[in-house]
């Protein structure tokens, strides 16, 4: 669409922001084609009948990029703003180890580049981004999660590049993993950066505590918990965490601040799967960067739809490349901790693409009632414009019809 070619691997993000459907794509792995090499971009879906186009392009170098939509309600010193102001961030990987954050203008549609680190002779990226609303101060801010570099974080200012003042140096800094997610649960601003979850202390002078460490080894290739996700405490008191752990031991827990921290099995990720499909995977991923809720019809609540990925493979000493499996699934979680399994099918495809991983679901900006999915992971091995989108009614998708 508009005369600039469309590719990639992955769709990394679906973003609903301003009325429009925005996706991340991703060129990790990507095998050149006959067709112009690009780096990650952001796509545009303006209307629900009309063909995504690309929004904002990066260098090849950028292969990968986290997108987000954030909205401030008061300045750097916790002044009312007129009016709320919606942003749309993007977030690029760097060959070079420039961390930056890209935030679009509504106004003008033009994209403004704000830099937060660099780092020598390593690749940097930012794998998530959160906000928060300081309880002492009343201050809102905005934390990129870096690796390498530390979590930074900005507050609105009209009078800067880009409208987001950052910090010069990070409130969090010393880990070895990436930044997955973040969540605000009972009030507390919460990131999980593996083994640990962090948990924000409001104040004039914010500080990040250690709340809670996953219990045994996690393999190394192992992002860790995925997915962070904030939902009402059983008791119907309070609020807990569910979160994702990706690896040859994938389950989601719940962690409860309440009590502790405490952990609790959501689900056995992989017997569940066993048991659905007659074989037990070997290591899966769920949840990669959220869980999207959705509300059930008849008013009986709301579900989560969590994408998944899963594979057969017993090499786990490197990100397994073979025996994963070709569908496009998700999991639905129901209020009274009932999990289904379903699988992406387009009856007019015969055979259906290789769709290997749901990575990002989101409910349509246009009418609340349909259900976008994207995905794909090359997990290694040398791909080419392997990224999709599909869409279906919130029924079919709670039905597997």
């Amino acid at each position: 669409m508009n005369g600039r070619f469309m590719g990639g691997t992955e769709i990394m993000h679906l973003v609903a922001h301003a009325g429009r459907l925005y996706a991340a794509t991703s060129t990790l792995w990507d095998q050149p084609g006959d067709d112009p090499a690009v780096g990650a971009q952001v796509l545009v879906l303006e209307r629900p009948d009309a063909g995504w186009r690309v929004e904002y392009e990066f260098a090849a170098r950028h292969w990968r990029m986290s997108l987000v939509s954030v909205t401030f309600t008061v300045d750097g010193r916790g002044r009312a703003l007129p009016a709320p102001v919606s942003m749309l961030l993007a977030a690029p990987s760097d060959g070079q180890g420039h961390a930056t954050i890209h935030a679009r203008d509504e106004a003008s549609g033009v994209w403004t580049e704000m830099s937060l680190a660099r780092s020598s002779g390593r690749a940097s990226s930012v794998r998530c981004v959160g906000m928060h609303r300081d309880r002492v101060t009343g201050i809102e801010r905005v934390y990129a999660g870096t690796l390498p570099g530390g979590l930074y974080s900005g507050v609105y200012d009209a009078d800067v590049p880009g409208c987001i003042r950052w910090s010069e140096s990070p409130e969090l800094s010393g880990y070895k993993a990436r930044p997955m997610a973040f969540a605000e649960c009972d009030g507390s601003l919460h990131v999980a950066i593996k083994p640990h979850l962090y948990r924000l202390v409001d104040g004039e002078q914010p500080r990040w505590e250690t709340v809670y460490t996953l219990p045994g080894e996690v393999t190394r290739i192992s992002s860790g918990l995925r997915g962070l996700t904030t939902i009402p405490h059983p008791s119907g008191h309070g609020e807990s965490l569910l979160a994702a752990l990706e690896g040859e031991n994938a389950r989601i827990v719940r962690i409860d601040p309440s009590d502790g921290y405490r952990e609790t099995v959501d689900l056995d990720v992989l017997e569940f799967l066993g048991e659905q499909g007659g074989r037990r995977p070997g290591y899966a991923i769920v949840a990669y960067d959220d869980m999207t809720p959705v509300p059930l019809p008849g008013q009986r609540g709301t579900a989560l739809l969590m994408g998944l990925e899963a594979t057969h493979s017993t090499e786990h000493a490197t990100h397994p490349k073979d025996g994963w499996e070709p569908e496009g699934r998700y999991l639905i979680r129901h209020p009274d901790r009932r999990y289904e399994l379903r699988r992406i099918i387009d009856p007019t495809l015969d055979p259906m693409p290789p769709l290997v991983s749901t990575r990002t679901i989101r409910v349509s900006p246009f009418d609340g009632e349909t259900i976008y999915f994207g995905g794909y992971d090359p997990n290694s091995v040398p791909a080419h414009n392997t990224g999709w989108v599909f869409s279906a009614p919130l029924e079919t998708v709670l039905s597997g019809g």
